[in-house]
C-alpha cells in the first residue's frame, strides 16, 4: 500500500512538472478585453508569447474563468492593471479548457 501511495505521489508530481513546462507565458499591456456569455474573460497582451500550447491558435490571447472565486479575484486584478495601463506578466496553464482556442491563465502579476 505504501509503495502505491508513493508511486502515485511521484507520478502526480512529475505530471505537474510536465504541465508547467508546457505552459505558455506572455507579458505587456492588456488589450482587447472581451466578456463572454459564459463568464469567461478573454484578453490579449502586447508582447510576444513563449511556449504557446497547440490548442491556443490566437497567440496573444489568454482566458480567465470569471465564474469561480479565484477567477473573480483574477478579473479584479486584470481590470485594475488594464485601467492603469500597467504591464503584466501572465503564466498560462498549458491548456485551453475555458475557451477552446485560448490558453487559460494559471496566474499573473503586475510588473513594476
Amino acid at each position: 500500500m505504501r509503495r502505491l501511495v508513493t508511486a502515485t505521489i511521484t507520478t502526480s508530481a512529475f505530471l505537474l512538472h510536465l504541465a508547467n513546462a508546457y505552459a505558455g507565458d506572455g507579458s505587456g499591456t492588456i488589450s482587447a478585453v472581451h466578456f463572454m456569455y459564459n463568464g469567461v474573460i478573454l484578453f490579449s497582451v502586447s508582447a510576444a508569447r513563449t511556449n504557446v500550447p497547440p490548442c491556443a491558435t490566437i497567440l496573444q490571447r489568454f482566458a480567465l474563468n470569471g465564474t469561480t472565486p479565484v477567477g473573480k479575484l483574477q478579473v479584479a486584478g486584470l481590470l485594475s492593471a488594464y485601467a492603469q495601463g500597467k504591464q503584466v506578466v501572465v503564466i498560462g496553464t498549458g491548456t485551453c479548457p475555458d475557451w477552446g482556442d485560448t490558453e487559460s491563465v494559471s496566474y499573473f502579476y503586475i510588473a513594476g
